[in-house]
């Protein structure tokens, strides 16, 4: 006999409801002029949120494989909208640092964030927002801290 469906699995609400906003967030910038593909502005945004981490920290972030990241990022660098640098920990290591050049582009991605900001949270109150926001923070957290014990076993 099969186990019973739970009646209501927070967990997997919240993998549903990332991957629809991981969607609409990627149908929302390809209707805008960055220069870059859909793959390429969602890596920026990564940087942008992320500035300074290593190349495989960025790709475990973004969860794709590294050498698909390296090609984002060579495009992102000829387009001179990111630099690769040596980190001073580790100078066989990357870091990945924006660019001016990457303001304007940077600017359109935010505005396509802010739009898809007000389009998911459609009739919350301020006060509902923001504990949303500090619920979601605290998850986060939670798995981060999971995560990073787990790789120090």
């Amino acid at each position: 006999m099969k186990p019973l469906a739970p009646e209501s699995s927070i967990t997997l609400m919240i993998v549903d409801t990332a991957r629809l906003l991981r969607k609409r967030f990627e149908i929302a910038l390809s209707h805008v002029d960055t220069g870059l593909t859909v793959a390429e502005a969602r890596a920026l945004a990564f940087i942008w949120r992320n500035p300074g981490l290593r190349q495989t920290a960025l790709a475990d972030r973004m969860n794709v494989e590294p050498m698909t990241l390296v090609g984002y990022l060579d495009a992102l660098e000829r387009a001179g909208l990111i630099v690769r640098q040596a980190d001073p920990a580790d100078r066989r290591a990357k870091l990945i640092v924006l660019t001016e050049e990457a303001d304007p582009v940077l600017d359109k991605i935010g505005a396509v964030m802010k739009d898809l900001r007000e389009e998911v949270l459609f009739g919350l109150s301020e006060d509902q927002r923001k504990l949303l926001e500090g619920l979601l923070g605290t998850l986060k957290d939670n798995l981060l801290n999971v995560e990073t014990e787990a790789l120090t076993r």
